[in-house]
């Protein structure tokens, strides 16, 4: 539905669920009309959205010549200046915070920027990431290409959307229309003892789980109390250095652990192939992160 769309040169307003392609929809229109001397922009949320939609253009430009990069927050900053200073970056994927700070050295020239892209918007305002990607998208040239990406559509992110676009189309996936089927099961305890042994009943049934939980040391706590009755279990949460969530995802993936625990940090855009079962092992704060999503 998006690709005809985009390759007219038309801005894009993408609604749809995780898991349903929308990184495909904007990054291969893109990546079929990059020019010589042309960059895009892409902002994500959190770092491992970011590093999911790194791995996917290069999957995606295999066989081009074209470099893609995703820079973040909770690594040094010299590393990325190293690489933007090295050589031409195409494709530059990264959160708002890293981004705007490398606007601001001088590293991120943005006046070649022909597509920008903000994925997971709704998510981005609601980390208050507001004021950084006003001051990113006050750098970009008129001229360009702009796709909103997003699960939902309130009104602050309609209200961006009108200062961003120029005559967009809406395009919007119904959920009836994109998943299988997901059974709800509500398991009802009454201690907290109760709980974490229901849990391992559970975990025992499916061979990939995702366990959400409300803090970080919520996950901790639970990581290790799963790790102790034989678990492979990893615990996904804001503390970690980069590389350790980074490894953590990546063994997840590849089946070296089928438990992950994790706060809202995992709740939205990533697309993990496989996973059986999803757990609130605590009721979301926000109503918006249910496994339904």
């Amino acid at each position: 539905m998006t690709i005809p769309v985009a390759l007219q040169g038309r801005d894009c307003l993408i609604q749809a669920k995780t898991g349903t392609g929308k990184t495909a929809a904007f990054g291969l229109p893109i990546l079929n009309s990059l020019k010589e001397g042309e960059k895009a922009l892409i902002l994500a949320p959190t770092r491992e959205l970011a590093l999911q939609i790194r791995d996917n253009f290069r999957d995606f430009a295999r066989y081009l010549n074209v470099r893609t990069f995703a820079f973040y927050g909770g690594t040094k900053v010299f590393g990325d200046l190293k690489v933007l200073r090295g050589g031409k970056v195409d494709v530059v994927i990264g959160t708002p915070g890293r981004i705007k700070d490398l606007i601001e050295r001088g590293a991120l020239k943005t006046d070649d920027v022909r597509y920008f892209v903000l994925d997971e918007v709704d998510v981005m305002l609601d980390m208050n990431f507001k004021e950084d990607i006003d001051f990113i998208y006050s750098q970009l040239p008129e001229e360009k290409q702009v796709f909103f990406v997003s699960a939902t559509f309130p009104k602050e992110v309609r209200e961006l959307s009108h200062r961003y676009t120029k005559k967009p189309e809406f395009i919007k996936v119904e959920s009836r229309e994109l998943e299988p089927q997901i059974e709800e099961r509500l398991l009802r305890v009454y201690s907290i003892r109760e709980k974490i042994e229901l849990l391992e009943d559970v975990l025992r049934d499916f061979n990939k789980v995702i366990v959400f939980v409300n803090r970080k040391r919520d996950a901790k706590f639970l990581g290790e109390k799963l790790s102790t009755k034989g678990f492979r279990v990893g615990a996904l949460h804001g503390d970690l250095p980069q590389r350790r969530r980074e490894e953590i995802l990546k063994k997840f993936r590849r089946g070296f652990i089928n438990v992950l625990v994790a706060t809202d940090v995992a709740s939205r855009g990533l697309d993990i192939s496989e996973v059986e079962a999803v757990v609130n092992f605590h009721l979301p704060e926000d109503p918006k992160f249910t496994f339904t999503e």
